[in-house]
């Protein structure tokens, strides 16, 4: 994905508020950056909350990426789920009490029967996207008068993406999953290997994803700045064979995110160049960090 030519660390005041840990690493620090702003999604008006794929090498970390979630009241953390799982955990959803399902890695979803893996993905594609009414066509019990939606956010190895791409892209659930491919340099090897000989502790247990969960006041989203951002949902759609549109609503949502955490009432250019460099992963390209 072309970018500007500049720096892609996200310096942005996420970090320089010490809302997250000062000890994250600078590899961790977009890849936290990007969880927190879609966590604070879900606390958007109107009801948005956004999905997030991590896509790496086997052992590259993504679960211990996504391990602080596990402390969030509004997060529901399983290692698999099934038919049945989801829907009591919608009915978590339709009862205010959860907004995200986090999977640290869904090989596990994958690898049940065909049938099961077909309803499965089925189901959370209604969920991320439109909602779920009724789900009495899968012998399954659950109705509402609402929509209910939440986020869903997951990862899987670059062979199981690979296996499954193109059966997501025909369904539309690869649109509907925002994209972290990252790899890690030589640098960030060599450190991860000497922390490791010398057991160093994990930072990320310090970690603290917190979000703004009151109402938050209406953010001016002036459009000279969001059409910065097409470039980068062209070619998201590109990849996800489908239209930009989708994209567009998530890395508006994202934005939006970032002005409401950074407690500002109008979108700013720094907002707009901090998603720019988070875009440096937010593709299919798994570039280093």
């Amino acid at each position: 994905m072309p970018l500007p030519d500049r720096d892609t660390t996200p310096r942005n005041t996420l970090w320089d508020s010490g809302s997250l840990s000062t000890g994250v690493s600078l590899s961790d620090q977009p890849i936290l950056s990007l969880i927190k702003l879609v966590l604070q999604t879900a606390y958007l008006k109107p009801y948005k909350p956004i999905s997030l794929l991590l896509l790496g090498n086997a052992g590259i970390g993504k679960t211990r990426l996504l391990s602080p979630l596990v402390k969030l009241d509004f997060v529901s953390y399983v290692n698999d789920i099934t038919p049945k799982y989801l829907v009591e955990f919608l009915h978590k959803v339709k009862n205010g009490e959860k907004r995200f399902l986090v999977v640290p890695d869904f090989t596990n979803c994958m690898s049940h029967a065909m049938n099961t893996r077909t309803v499965l993905v089925a189901i959370l594609r209604s969920m991320t996207e439109e909602g779920v009414i009724d789900l009495s066509d899968y012998h399954l019990e659950f109705k509402s008068s609402t929509h209910v939606k939440a986020g869903l956010i997951t990862a899987t190895t670059n062979a199981s993406y690979q296996q499954f791409r193109e059966i997501w892209k025909g369904t539309g659930f690869l649109s509907r999953l925002l994209p972290f491919s990252f790899s890690h340099s030589v640098d960030t090897k060599t450190r991860t290997m000497k922390d490791i000989d010398m057991k160093k502790r994990d930072c990320l247990e310090s970690v603290k994803l917190s979000v703004v969960k009151r109402a938050p006041r209406t953010v001016a989203m002036p459009p000279r700045l969001l059409s910065q951002l097409h470039v980068y949902e062209e070619l998201l759609g590109k990849n996800s064979g489908c239209l930009p549109y989708r994209h567009q609503i998530q890395l508006n949502a994202l934005a939006e995110s970032l002005a409401v955490l950074t407690e500002s009432s109008e979108l700013t250019q720094d907002h707009i160049d901090t998603v720019s460099r988070l875009c440096h992963w937010i593709n299919y390209d798994f570039n280093e960090v």
